[in-house]
């Protein structure tokens, strides 16, 4: 049986019985391979902004170190998955790096516009 939540429905033949199985997409594997890197590197985060100060907006270093995380957890866990043979896992923790990626990218590329249009850049 695959893991996950199941449905059987039994048909009955002339002198066997078949099973089909449907598989309903709920699987616990798979989300937890999606949040485990999210989770995790919120606390990093976290302790990175209490450590350079947030009085000055060192809130970018956090912001950096929150998604940098992000991507390595989740690229190792998918990685330690497959070599123990755990798909759903695997899967749900590829998925939650190239989340990782994405948003990071284009956070950044707006935060980089932010800080560009706040400088005063003029030409001679």
């Amino acid at each position: 049986m695959s893991p996950g939540i199941l449905e059987i429905a039994k048909a009955k033949g002339d002198d066997e019985e078949d099973y089909l199985e449907i598989e309903i997409y709920k699987d616990l594997e798979f989300w937890k391979g999606v949040g485990v890197p999210i989770i995790s590197s919120i606390p990093f985060a976290f302790l990175v902004l209490l450590m350079t100060g947030s009085e000055n907006g060192d809130w970018v270093g956090s912001f950096f170190c929150f998604f940098f995380l992000w991507v390595l957890i989740g690229l190792s866990l998918a990685i330690n998955a497959q070599i123990i043979k755990r798909k759903r896992y695997s899967l749900g923790s590829y998925i939650s790096t190239i989340l990782g990626i994405i948003m990071g990218v284009v956070l950044s590329y707006y935060l980089v516009g932010i800080i560009l249009s706040n400088l005063d850049l003029r030409m001679i």
